[in-house]
């Protein structure tokens, strides 16, 4: 019903953020990483949204900043036992590339990463999303999927260093994006430590 909102970032907060649209105000539910990504209150700001409305006429529209995270997110409500809390986690701690990945290798423990998502869900997700995972065109190049032992090293270090697992998990991505995925364990730990929140 609405594909995008752009406008204006007027206030965020922990999960919902407003956006201005010549005067009308659209209130946004979003995810930590959705939040990350967010230019300063009063800039320029464009969401794909997936509007819903419960049995009791509660109406919320929840916003992303890609296409590829709004894909997702739309996949797995599909799920049963994925409602749109459980799919915002889902986009919240995995790419889309690493969730596109994790279901097409079966990868449990990857989805496992997800809050409250339980090895059935995992396994109910692998089984209703494999065949038609594999017909979702991703722009986004970098892939997680396949988290290697050297990724999961330098994940464990950044977590050593007081970093939440999200911000691990998305300094680690944009230091793949910068030096390659071969990149060895000390350069890719120096590269995600520009990412960390001081």
């Amino acid at each position: 019903m609405i594909a995008h909102i752009k406008g204006t970032l007027e206030y965020k907060d922990s999960n919902v953020v407003v956006v201005d649209v010549n005067g009308v105000g659209y209130s946004i539910e979003v995810t930590e990483r959705t939040l990350n990504e967010l230019p300063a209150i009063g800039e320029p700001v464009t969401f794909y949204t997936h509007y819903t409305q419960n049995r009791e006429n509660v109406i919320k529209i929840y916003g992303f900043t890609s296409r590829d995270t709004l894909k997702i997110f739309e996949l797995a409500i599909t799920v049963n036992k994925v409602g749109p809390t459980l799919a915002q986690n889902i986009v919240s701690r995995l790419s889309p590339a690493q969730f596109q990945q994790a279901v097409l290798k079966e990868n449990i423990p990857i989805l496992r990463r997800v809050p409250r998502l339980s090895d059935e869900i995992a396994k109910l997700i692998i089984m209703k999303l494999k065949k038609k995972i594999t017909n979702i065109k991703l722009e986004e190049k970098v892939d997680l999927g396949g988290v290697t032992s050297t990724h999961q090293a330098v994940i464990n270090v950044l977590l050593n260093l007081n970093a939440s697992d999200l911000e691990a998990e998305q300094a680690l991505e944009k230091a793949i994006e910068s030096l390659g995925d071969s990149a060895d364990r000390d350069a890719l730990v120096k590269e995600a430590l520009r990412y960390i929140r001081n």
